[in-house]
């Protein structure tokens, strides 16, 4: 449990997160990395994309990152420190903030668990990480050497089917995740800027989602017609199943 005046700050820190910057040290450092941000629902398959990009080398790397949510069995092992979601455990994360020394931070709109990460979190050659929509603003005004932007996408039957085996409809935290799928979708749908990619993981395609990836990181685009219909059919069942 957190006091009011812990939910407060936390509130004020999460509309200021789009316009947070780092110290001019971090920044200076930053100048030199790059970051891949993967954003979607849950269970669209981010994880999958990158854990297969990172085994497969080549300097893909997943970033170190910490969080004030409970752990959970699918975390990938060593990607979180976790602190505690109450008054202490979120004090050194909010001092951080406040004094700006942290590189970035996330604030669930719905739970209010904190996510975040230090620059020293970020030494690969391409950095990983899946990012909540309502971030992705703040990185792209943060300065990295390049920000790309992928928004995952798969069937609607396809994730339906691992979405209910996540969440089942007796999960206290289901219908917290379809308003924030929803909200993901349309944020993504939005989205004109280049540097906002969107891939498909479809069951057993894995492989061909990555290699898409890689195609945009050299330099090349991809076609994006079938992903955006299948997006706007995503949606449709996502809204379905909030009404």
């Amino acid at each position: 449990m957190i006091s009011r005046e812990t939910e407060e700050l936390l509130r004020r820190l999460l509309a200021e997160q789009p316009t947070y910057k780092p110290t001019r040290a971090v920044l200076e450092q930053l100048k030199h990395i790059t970051m891949l941000s993967f954003v979607g629902a849950s269970s669209m398959g981010k994880t999958t994309i990158m854990e297969l990009l990172a085994k497969n080398g080549a300097g893909y790397g997943i970033t170190k990152n910490f969080t004030s949510r409970p752990p959970r069995a699918e975390d990938t092992p060593n990607r979180y420190v976790y602190f505690e979601h109450s008054d202490a455990g979120l004090k050194p994360i909010l001092d951080r903030i406040t004094s700006h020394e942290l590189l970035q931070y996330n604030i669930h709109p719905f739970s209010l668990h904190v996510y975040g990460s230090e620059i020293e979190g970020y030494p690969h050659k391409y950095n990983m990480g899946d990012i909540f929509y309502s971030s992705i603003d703040g990185f792209r005004q943060l300065g990295f050497q390049e920000l790309h932007v992928f928004s995952v996408i798969t069937e609607p039957a396809m994730w339906l089917a691992r979405f209910d085996e996540r969440f089942p409809s007796d999960s206290p935290q289901r219908q917290a995740r379809l308003a924030e799928a929803i909200s993901s979708l349309e944020w993504s749908l939005s989205q004109t800027a280049t540097a906002h990619t969107w891939i498909i993981d479809r069951d057993g395609e894995c492989e061909m989602a990555a290699a898409d990836i890689r195609r945009v990181i050299s330099g090349q685009t991809i076609k994006q017609v079938e992903a955006r219909k299948l997006a706007d059919e995503c949606l449709a069942v996502i809204q379905g199943l909030r009404s």
